[in-house]
């Protein structure tokens, strides 16, 4: 009889078990048609660069609304987001959230039609994604420091927002947040550029650093995001006091912040 009972459930999860899978397959496979198709017509059609790049970003967003209603379809994963006015009508900021698992930055591209990215360098020759990183124009992390704060710089004086996850790489497994890393303090504070917090909740603990894509979880994944009021980096710029230590402190307050956030929210951990 428990058999019987239990069957509808497990029956469930080898459904999503295989759209996980499916989605994988998807995602990987869409961007080898862009690079292929769509994204090589753009620099015939389109010959200014900077146009080109938002034309690819568009693409892209709206490329990822359709992977994400898919995955919402098939019952593998959904999410709300609150406040997103907020972001779109922003310019020249760095949008900082929380990080973890693999799908933040692909749902928070889908809000906006155009936004720069920092990518960890092994995107730009991954054979799926390489074309789509280099289509966008999106900013190279290749390990070199000054460089990649002279490349955010320009984007974010000529009014590009930026994705930058002050963690660096995703949350591992069991823990609500990563240590923040230096470098997004540094970029804002040499921009400068003020910070959007985008506080992001999971119900499972999938996805994140450290679990393969086939263990999923006993139910559908689902998202909450939430966009908060900008911080204002000019109260942490002060002549007086050394930039280094403006960085640690910019770094500290901010983790302090989305730290003291996701510990209290006790509807986050719902989702």
């Amino acid at each position: 009889m428990s058999r019987v009972l239990n069957w509808p459930k497990s029956l469930n999860w080898y459904w999503r078990l295989g759209a996980t899978g499916f989605a994988y397959a998807l995602f990987g496979l869409g961007g080898v048609i862009l690079s292929v198709t769509v994204f090589p017509l753009m620099l015939v059609l389109i010959r200014n660069q900077d146009q080109r790049w938002r034309a690819a970003q568009g693409t892209i967003s709206r490329s990822f609304r359709l992977f994400l209603w898919t995955l919402d379809a098939l019952g593998v994963a959904a999410a709300r987001v609150e406040n997103v006015a907020q972001l779109r009508a922003a310019r020249g900021m760095l949008i900082t959230p929380n990080h973890p698992t693999l799908l933040d930055v692909v749902h928070i591209l889908s809000w906006v039609d155009s936004c720069q990215c920092v990518i960890k360098a092994a995107l730009f020759s991954n054979p799926f994604l390489a074309g789509v990183v280099r289509a966008a124009g999106y900013i190279r992390n290749d390990g070199d420091p000054e460089r990649l704060i002279a490349d955010c710089a320009t984007h974010l004086r000529a009014g590009a927002n930026i994705v930058i996850f002050p963690e660096g790489t995703r949350t591992p497994s069991g823990e609500a947040l990563g240590r923040f890393q230096r470098g997004m303090a540094t970029i804002a504070l040499n921009a400068p550029a003020d910070l959007i917090p985008v506080l992001v909740y999971c119900n499972h603990d999938t996805l994140k650093k450290g679990v393969p894509w086939y263990r999923i979880p006993a139910s559908k994944i689902r998202y909450r995001f939430q966009v908060h009021p900008p911080w204002r980096v000019a109260d942490f710029l002060d002549p007086a006091v050394p930039r280094a230590r403006q960085t640690r402190a910019l770094t500290q307050a901010f983790e302090g912040y989305i730290q003291e956030t996701l510990v209290h929210d006790i509807a986050g951990n719902g989702a």
